[in-house]
């Protein structure tokens, strides 16, 4: 190789293994790296332009299984009403009640990310109790709320008390305590709701207290309430 002459005039003089191995010798190594640099770039692209769109509904079903093409369907017409894509829907159903369930609940509740819960009577009650849900006289449009009157489901939320440790050491003596209110709906009531329940049983919902987007959680039970497919 002549150091004086370019590397195209050097390679043009060289054989087919010359200049593999030239190629090997001084530009694989540059050229692995700008290719990694380049898939980095892209990659990082891509997934900050293809990013999902931020969760607008999130609702947590207890002790409920959904029929998958039923399910799909819900989940495309509501991700319709509130003008959002399907993957910023969530229908989490199939979660069994216990310590697990209750664990995975406080922690979702306490990060602000649920805004519908389903369960059976008593989970409704006993998270009704603890203040979990919003007053749906004020959580609902007023019309509504009327249309869903005879499925309202009322009982005691949470009153804070104030006593001492020593008292209530677990910060319970509120449970249940406060004012009876219209937390809840009897779901399963609904057209839409039973034609995706594979249980059949007796269902509630409510609208959790700190939603951060009641108005979807609102469009959500006025649509599984609603007749149709």
């Amino acid at each position: 190789m002549d150091e004086h002459k370019s590397a195209y005039e050097n390679m043009k003089e060289m054989t087919g293994a010359e200049r593999f191995r030239y190629f090997r010798e001084y530009y694989l190594v540059r050229t692995l790296v700008i290719l990694a640099a380049a898939g980095l770039i892209f990659h990082l692209a891509w997934h900050y332009t293809h990013l999902p769109g931020e969760c607008v509904f999130y609702g947590f079903v207890f002790n409920d299984i959904y029929e998958a093409d039923g399910k799909a369907r819900a989940v495309r017409n509501l991700a319709e009403l509130m003008q959002a894509g399907e993957e910023q829907v969530l229908l989490d159903e199939g979660h069994d009640m216990g310590k697990d369930g209750d664990l995975q609940i406080a922690t979702l509740l306490a990060n602000e990310r649920l805004d519908l819960i389903i369960c059976p009577r008593d989970t409704f009650e006993k998270l009704a109790g603890e203040g979990t849900f919003a007053n749906l006289t004020e959580a609902l449009d007023e019309q509504i709320f009327t249309e869903l009157e005879e499925q309202l489901v009322y009982c005691a939320g949470y009153e804070e008390q104030d006593l001492s440790y020593a008292e209530d050491p677990f910060h319970e003596a509120g449970n249940g305590a406060g004012e009876v209110l219209p937390y809840g709906i009897v779901i399963s009531e609904g057209d839409r709701y039973r034609a995706i329940s594979m249980t059949g049983d007796e269902f509630l919902c409510g609208i959790v207290a700190n939603s951060r987007h009641t108005d979807n959680a609102e469009a959500a039970i006025a649509y599984f309430m609603s007749t149709g497919e």
